[in-house]
């Protein structure tokens, strides 16, 4: 901490920079790993979506080719098609996987005896629960 023989007055215009950082401390893994599940559900949702189109083709025993359901969803849809129902997998991804990452890495820093690595069976216990919370938490029915 800063003297305030060093900073003059100037050393209260820390504290809220200092609460911001400490508030970014306990949100940025809740943060990132929402992000990252975005990023990664925004790529994938094409594929997902031609998969549930060939399961659905399946079960109403039309075309189950890949290729015959992409060209059939850019001819009917257009290249909006493959993300239809992305705000929802926005919303789980951010409820979901921003809790799962976010609580695993809370639950590993109350754990982790300073300067030790977490043993497996920690690590694990950190995981499961984590893991479980978020499911409760993103898959609420």
């Amino acid at each position: 901490d800063l003297e305030p023989s060093l900073c003059g007055d100037s050393c209260a215009d820390l504290e809220p920079a200092r609460a911001m950082s400490d508030i970014w401390k306990s949100c940025k893994p809740f943060v990132t790993g929402s992000l990252s599940g975005c990023i990664a559900g925004t790529i994938v949702q094409p594929i997902d979506m031609v998969k549930v189109r060939i399961q659905v083709a399946a079960a109403e025993g039309g075309s189950t080719s890949a290729g015959d359901v992409i060209r059939h969803l850019l001819r009917t849809e257009g290249p909006a098609g493959f993300y239809q129902g992305i705000t929802a997998m926005y919303a789980r991804q951010v409820l979901y996987t921003g809790s799962r990452l976010g609580l695993y890495d809370q639950f590993t820093a109350m754990a982790a005896p300073p300067g030790e690595p977490l043993p497996f069976w920690k690590t694990s216990l950190c995981a499961l629960s984590a893991g479980g919370i978020a499911a409760v938490i993103g898959n609420p029915a």
